[in-house]
């Protein structure tokens, strides 16, 4: 737990974050080479579920690491926020890509469109549907149910709070929940270049949704 402290800045462990941000970026290109550069589709399978682990347990560490060093955060939650950070990191990492990842295969449709099957880009939109449920969910059961049963928050701090929880859910969530049915529909109408630009859309609210959730989970301790 200390090391996972250290990693918001206490003195003594400078290294420790750097060591950490080297490494996630080693791996990263590494499972970015495999995953696009190498023609075998069992190699590109594994090496997106290894990115999607290493990015899963990197987040872990940052967001765990600044949620216990948060004043807002009481001991008696930190068992409670690990148990929720760790269902949650694997859902926001897996939906963060996965919005990203189809963006980019939108593209590849606008250039060799003709000769790709709409099977691939059907099955990630409808991942991306999974994905988005599941963070939907773990949003209301470690968020807001925690946040509502609380009640020990001032009344402008709530206030404040409030209205970044709703912007959490229509921004992060429920707009691009509509996002992705326009998407789906124009898969299916073949109408790739609406679809990409969708996406395009889609992907910085899912950033901004995820970056609100950080500064609840701050603020509130609980996991948005």
């Amino acid at each position: 737990v200390d090391e996972v402290i250290n990693l918001t800045g206490a003195p003594g462990q400078d290294d420790v974050p750097v060591a950490l941000w080297v490494g996630y970026v080693a791996v990263v290109f590494a499972v970015q080479l495999l995953a696009v550069q190498k023609g075998y589709r069992s190699t590109q399978r594994v090496a997106a579920v290894v990115g999607c682990l290493t990015a899963s347990a990197f987040t872990w560490l940052l967001l765990f690491g600044a949620a216990i060093s948060s004043p807002n955060v009481e001991y008696e939650t930190h068992a409670a926020l690990t148990w929720w950070l760790a269902a949650t990191a694997p859902v926001s990492a897996g939906l963060l890509g996965g919005f990203l990842m189809t963006m980019l295969l939108g593209h590849a449709y606008l250039t060799a469109g003709n000769e790709m099957t709409q099977a691939p880009f059907r099955r990630l939109v409808l991942v991306l549907a999974l994905l988005l449920g599941l963070r939907a969910a773990a949003a209301s059961v470690f968020g807001l149910w925690p946040f509502l049963s609380g009640g020990e928050a001032a009344a402008m701090e709530r206030m404040w709070n409030t209205v970044m929880i709703v912007a959490r859910y229509a921004v992060g969530l429920a707009v691009p929940g509509v996002f992705i049915y326009m998407v789906y529909d124009c898969v299916q109408r073949r109408s790739n270049q609406s679809a990409t630009g969708i996406l395009y859309v889609a992907t910085v609210l899912i950033v901004l949704g995820e970056g609100i959730a950080m500064s609840l989970m701050d603020s509130t301790g609980c996991v948005f």
